[in-house]
C-alpha cells in the first residue's frame, strides 16, 4: 500500500513539471541551421579568421528578436597558419560553449510575417564569456516568401565585456573581435 501511495505522490508531483516542459517546447520556434558566420580575431599586423556553418537562428515573437546561437567549438580556421584552437581558447569555449547574439527585429513586420528590405541599425545583445552587453549594429533584412535573410558586420572589444584572454595570446592579439553574418536565414515566419 505504501509503495502505491509513494508512486501516486511522485506521479502527481512530477505531472505539472512535465506538462509545463511540454508546453514550453511546443511554444518554442525551431532554429534554422546551416547559417554561416565569420569570426576574426585582430592580431598585431594580421587577422586570425575562423568560420562556422553551424550558426543557429530563430525569431522569438515574444521579445521581437532574432536569436543567434554559435557553438564555439564549431569555429574552424580559414588558413593553415592560424592556430586551430585559438578562437576556442580566446572565447573560453570550454566554460562558455555558446556565443549568443540577440538582434532586435522589425516589430511590426515580424508580427505580420511581412518584412520589407531594410538596412537599419538595431539594438543587439551579445553574451560573451557569460557577460551580456548591448550595442547597436547595422543589420540588412531581405524577405523572400516564407523566408527572410539578414546580414550584419560588427566588431567588439573583449575589454568591454570584462572578458579574459589566455596569456599565451596576449602578445598576438589586440582584443578586437570582428563578426560577419552573410545572408543568414529563418524560415516559416508566418507560421510562428
Amino acid at each position: 500500500m505504501k509503495k502505491h501511495l509513494l508512486f501516486l505522490f511522485l506521479t502527481l508531483l512530477l505531472l505539472p513539471s512535465i506538462t509545463l516542459e511540454t508546453l514550453a517546447q511546443e511554444n518554442r520556434a525551431p532554429y534554422t541551421g546551416n547559417n554561416t558566420i565569420l569570426v576574426s580575431l585582430e592580431g598585431i599586423g594580421q587577422r586570425y579568421e575562423f568560420v562556422s556553418d553551424q550558426l543557429l537562428v530563430r525569431h522569438n515573437k515574444t521579445t521581437h528578436r532574432l536569436e543567434c546561437v554559435l557553438p564555439i567549438a564549431s569555429l574552424v580556421p580559414l588558413h593553415s597558419t592560424t592556430p586551430p584552437a585559438m578562437a576556442y581558447d580566446v572565447l573560453f569555449g570550454a566554460k562558455y560553449p555558446e556565443l549568443y547574439i540577440m538582434i532586435e527585429a522589425p516589430e511590426q513586420q515580424a508580427s505580420t510575417g511581412r518584412f520589407t528590405p531594410a538596412n537599419r541599425n538595431r539594438t543587439t545583445s551579445i553574451n560573451l564569456q557569460g557577460v551580456n552587453n548591448e550595442t547597436i549594429i547595422p543589420v540588412a533584412f531581405q524577405p523572400d516568401k516564407d523566408t527572410f535573410f539578414f546580414s550584419t558586420n560588427f566588431d567588439l572589444m573583449l575589454g568591454n565585456f570584462q572578458a579574459s584572454m589566455p596569456a599565451k595570446y596576449l602578445p598576438l592579439l589586440t582584443g578586437r573581435v570582428l563578426f560577419s553574418i552573410e545572408r543568414a536565414q529563418w524560415y516559416n515566419l508566418r507560421q510562428q
